[in-house]
């Protein structure tokens, strides 16, 4: 009996993993298994920006795909995957460069992360002077700052005038009656301005 579960656990470790099915379960359960079949495949990072660009801000995805990066950051990073990366995730990748030479990592998260993969071994007298000629571009690809677009549109829609949304918000005919409160309220602060001020 213990043969045939053994060599039913092994079967199903053997079998080959899904992407779809690895993405799924990562956005929704943060399976370690799913992170490792994300980060072994080498065509998931596609799979993982597809996805991102239809859950934007899961962290979960953008994790995987830093790891995924992580384990292949000998190459030169991919600008594309770079920007769908979270500010946290940027951070963990810079850290994890220097990490691949030898450094051992200052922030405990970052450390649990890298203990995942095989080639972390922290050297004590780590320095710099270790990294490769290309971890320098791609520390420095992680820390540039995100380009921000914020786009404001502060046109009122030709449909529906500023009086319009007012009466929206406070019921209509509130404008009328909000002007001359307004108004008062204004004339009163101003006497009590004229009759505190000092007199000289």
């Amino acid at each position: 009996m213990i043969a045939l579960l053994l060599g039913a656990s092994f079967a199903l470790a053997d079998e080959p993993c899904s992407v779809p099915t690895a993405l799924v379960d990562v956005r929704e359960h943060g399976s370690p298994m799913a992170y490792k079949c994300l980060i072994e495949t080498d065509e998931a990072a596609t799979s993982i920006v597809t996805e991102l660009l239809e859950y934007p801000s899961d962290p979960r995805l953008s994790r995987a795909l830093a790891m995924w990066m992580l384990q292949r950051a000998d190459t030169p990073f991919n600008p594309v995957y770079v920007e769908k990366l979270s500010p946290a995730d940027r951070r963990l990748i810079a850290d994890g460069v220097r990490a691949r030479r030898g450094r051992p990592s200052p922030v405990p998260e970052h450390a649990a992360v890298f203990k995942q993969f095989a080639w972390y071994t922290p050297v004590a007298t780590y320095t710099d002077g270790r990294l490769k000629p290309g971890d320098k571009e791609q520390i420095a690809l992680m820390e540039k700052p995100r380009p921000t677009s914020v786009v404001v549109d502060a046109t009122v829609p030709p449909d529906e005038s500023l009086t319009a949304r007012i009466d929206g918000l406070l019921g209509e005919g509130a404008l009328e009656k909000l002007i001359p409160a307004v108004l008062v309220l204004l004339g009163i602060g101003g006497a009590a301005w004229y009759l505190r001020r000092p007199k000289t």
